[in-house]
């Protein structure tokens, strides 16, 4: 059985207020690569993985068409970091009507935090947001991701422009919406549908 936790969480708003790089070095085995087909199994697995330790939870219960609708009828871009030929974090871009960029979700899997990598992920998110003729580039966090994320946006030129608090259901360890059943059995279904 599932235990939900009820968790106060601050939410910071932050908004990129300098001169965005036209250039990210890498160091060598590492690449930054457009997944340009929309792929819901890809971008599930990257929120999943990328977000478990954090707790994110706004997308566990959703559908394979909840994903593929999101993927095709948005502007949604994605990225993936790889390292050696293994996938390690991802970008995911989403441009909103006014034109602004919102640097969605971001992040690297478990084995590659801490690895230095973050920082050149993060001016490689404003670089595309940039590319992407955004009126403004923004994004947010919240006391329950990585405990250096503000910071390290701060750093990488954002600004905080506003502060929210609520209280969550965040997913404890024995949560059954980790285990994303209504994705595993909404995908299977689609491809059932769609064979042949």
């Amino acid at each position: 059985m599932s235990m939900i936790k009820q968790t106060a969480v601050t939410t910071w708003f932050l908004q990129f207020e300098g001169s965005a790089p036209t250039q990210v070095s890498w160091p060598s085995g590492v690449q930054l690569v457009e997944a340009e087909i929309a792929s819901p199994e890809l971008s599930q697995f990257m929120f999943r993985t990328v977000g478990g330790p954090w707790r994110w939870f706004s997308r566990l219960s959703w559908s394979y068409q909840q994903w593929l609708e999101y993927l095709t009828q948005q502007q949604v871009r994605t990225w993936l970091l790889w390292v050696q030929g293994t996938p390690a974090g991802y970008i995911e871009l989403l441009k909103h009507s006014d034109q602004s960029v919102e640097i969605k979700f971001f992040g690297l899997l478990p084995p590659f935090v801490g690895r230095g990598l973050g920082l050149s992920l993060a001016q490689a998110a404003i670089m595309l947001a940039s590319q992407w003729q955004a009126a403004k580039i923004w994004l947010h966090t919240c006391s329950t991701d990585h405990p250096a994320a503000l910071k390290n946006y701060q750093q990488a030129g954002f600004t905080l422009m506003h502060t929210e608090h609520s209280v969550e259901a965040l997913p404890e360890l024995n949560d059954s919406r980790l285990l994303t059943e209504n994705f595993v059995y909404s995908t299977l279904a689609y491809h059932l549908e769609n064979a042949g």
